[in-house]
């Protein structure tokens, strides 16, 4: 599923970008450290369309969920990806396990589209549950939406390289946390994430 690569460079690379990847409407946006994530109080939705596997085109705002995490990715990344969506299966299971009536989708955004059918995104992410979308967006769209969350993309010869952050947006769609860490304590992403659809509905 995910190739080998040249994991140190990838690593120096995309401790820079994170360092210098938060765009001014972010930066500007109330930061707390909170839980986990780095919660982040927005108050604007972040809007953008994207296709599914079959071509069909969605506004971001379709996803009608209690929360919606966010991922960009690609299926020969051999670092950051796989620990991502292991993270988002986990989360899966917990919420599966404690028979959470809150409505929870993980979307993945390709961010090499040219070398990903529809076949292998489907194989690999879509097809883990009813949670988990592929979803694909034209260029423009994904330049802006990266810039917007400063998900920075560089490309090299074996393949781009990421920030790979996971981003949390609550039922408007506003961006209400930011996990830029690979490694968090088993049941960390459930607990953020109780704690904030208790913010959200005051109860779950």
């Amino acid at each position: 599923m995910f190739q080998s690569s040249s994991i140190l460079l990838r690593t120096l690379v995309i401790s820079a970008v994170v360092i210098a990847a938060f765009p001014v409407a972010l930066v500007m946006a109330s930061y707390v450290n909170s839980g986990y994530g780095l919660s982040v109080s927005q108050n604007e939705p972040i809007k953008f369309s994207w296709q599914d596997l079959q071509g069909v085109k969605h506004d971001f705002s379709d996803i009608k969920a209690d929360a919606t995490y966010l991922m960009f990715g690609f299926f020969s990344c051999s670092d950051i990806c796989p620990i991502r969506v292991h993270q988002l299966q986990q989360l899966s299971q917990q919420l599966d396990q404690s028979n959470a009536a809150q409505d929870v989708r993980f979307l993945m955004v390709t961010i090499d589209p040219n070398n990903e059918p529809s076949e292998l995104r489907a194989r690999y992410f879509s097809h883990l549950s009813d949670r988990f979308i592929s979803a694909e967006l034209s260029p423009q769209a994904l330049n802006e939406v990266q810039r917007t969350l400063g998900e920075r993309v560089r490309s090299f010869a074996d393949g781009p390289t990421h920030a790979g952050n996971l981003y949390l947006f609550d039922q408007n769609k506003e961006l209400v946390k930011i996990y830029s860490q690979l490694s968090y304590p088993k049941g960390a992403l459930y607990g953020d994430l109780t704690s904030t659809l208790l913010s959200d509905k005051g109860s779950l």
